[in-house]
């Protein structure tokens, strides 16, 4: 795969540094002298592009003649409409796999100085592996060779990982979640309700690399715009067992962080979420969802992107969001005629879990992403969507 996170950042100078350092085709990797016109040239491509989906996922270079698999020469591509045709390819892809790729199929095409362009398909690690191709009914595999159809043993493997991977990601959520309940966290101690954000990457359980400190500090420097419920200052990252960690500055008093893993994974954690309401006893408080929906829209998964593509991990990605609450926690809602009430949370609910979000790629906007997620917890109190007006100003 050609060492972008985002695929629209890919450059001509990516691609001859291809050329010049001798890059080799990998299991990640694949380059193609000319462009799939033809209707047996989309079904070839189309085992290759099953190949990558059902493996580690990975980059067609389209444009781009090799030498005993190495990169040798860019060859421009010349097109009379770009966009119709990379939505041809695409759609044809798509209808050539079963079960189809609905996401996680992106082209770029990349401009030359010299007129045409050299196009990047990247297909990313599909959760609804293994696909197999309609035209000869194989499923393929992605090797350091190329692409090879599966045998039996293969296809059961596939299946088998296919279904672990979600179950997988959902254990790492739920273990991190323990985790923090028990207050085995990089933080001092903080009491009462906390909202935590996982965005776990497909290929941190698909691969089985983990990424080295030096990358995890020098990505982790783009947690630091994190912002929590009282604006806190983020402090440098700083190594501990799990990978790198951001936590307030010693002088804040507010006790989130984020967590960088070794695998990619990242985990956010706004805490002090509480206020004093008319309803609560004498000392009582209660839950304003405001004091983290906002934040992690504006701040928190804008951070969280930036740092996974600093990192070069590449989407597809799964988000999902979490509450741990006291037994008897209460949450603002706005009622007609300017009323509110604060109405408690069923008392046997300790930790809400909203269901997994699949990120296709991390460009959508956070607020269409989030906004689905957040309804859970209002939900739990009778309300179908977050009542927090993201359009208003923070007050000073």
């Amino acid at each position: 795969m050609i060492p972008h996170a985002r695929l629209d950042a890919v450059t001509e100078a990516d691609l001859r540094a291809l050329i010049d350092h001798g890059v080799r085709e990998s299991r990640t990797l694949d380059y193609k002298r000319d462009w799939p016109a033809g209707r047996d040239a989309r079904a070839e491509l189309a085992k290759d592009v099953c190949a990558f989906a059902n493996s580690l996922g990975g980059d067609l270079v389209f444009g781009m003649r090799e030498e005993g698999g190495a990169a040798a020469e860019i060859v421009p591509l010349q097109y009379a409409n770009l966009d119709a045709d990379l939505l041809a390819l695409t759609s044809a892809l798509r209808d050539l796999l079963e079960p189809r790729v609905s996401g996680g199929l992106h082209a770029h095409p990349v401009p030359l100085a010299a007129g045409g362009h050299v196009i990047v398909l990247r297909v990313a690690p599909s959760p609804a592996a293994p696909h197999r191709v309609t035209r000869d009914n194989h499923f393929y595999a992605r090797t350091s060779v190329g692409k090879e159809p599966m045998d039996i043993h293969g296809i059961r493997h596939a299946f088998a990982a296919g279904t672990a991977l979600g179950q997988h990601i959902r254990e790492f959520r739920d273990d991190a979640l323990t985790r923090i309940e028990r207050r085995e966290i990089p933080v001092a101690e903080f009491a009462g309700p906390a909202c935590v954000c996982h965005v776990v990457p497909v290929s941190a359980f698909s691969r089985q690399d983990a990424h080295g400190v030096d990358a995890l500090v020098a990505a982790g420097e783009k947690l630091r715009s994190v912002r929590g419920a009282n604006a806190f200052v983020m402090s440098r990252p700083r190594v501990n067992l799990d990978g790198v960690v951001c936590v307030p500055h010693p002088n804040e008093s507010t006790r989130g962080y984020v967590q960088l893993h070794r695998n990619g994974a990242v985990e956010l954690v706004y805490a002090d979420l509480l206020f004093h309401s008319p309803l609560d006893d004498p000392g009582g408080q209660s839950l304003l969802p405001e004091l983290y929906e906002k934040p992690l829209v504006h701040g928190g998964l804008p951070a969280i992107v930036e740092t996974l593509a600093a990192l070069d991990v590449a989407p597809p990605a799964y988000l999902m969001l979490s509450w741990l609450v006291g037994p008897v926690t209460r949450i603002a809602v706005e009622r007609p005629y300017n009323r509110a009430d604060f109405i408690a949370l069923p008392a046997h609910l300790g930790r809400i879990s909203a269901p997994p979000i699949y990120l296709e790629d991390f460009s959508a906007d956070p607020l269409t992403v989030l906004g689905p997620a957040f309804d859970v917890l209002w939900n739990a109190v009778g309300v179908a969507h977050t009542q927090t007006d993201f359009a208003a100003a923070d007050p000073d």
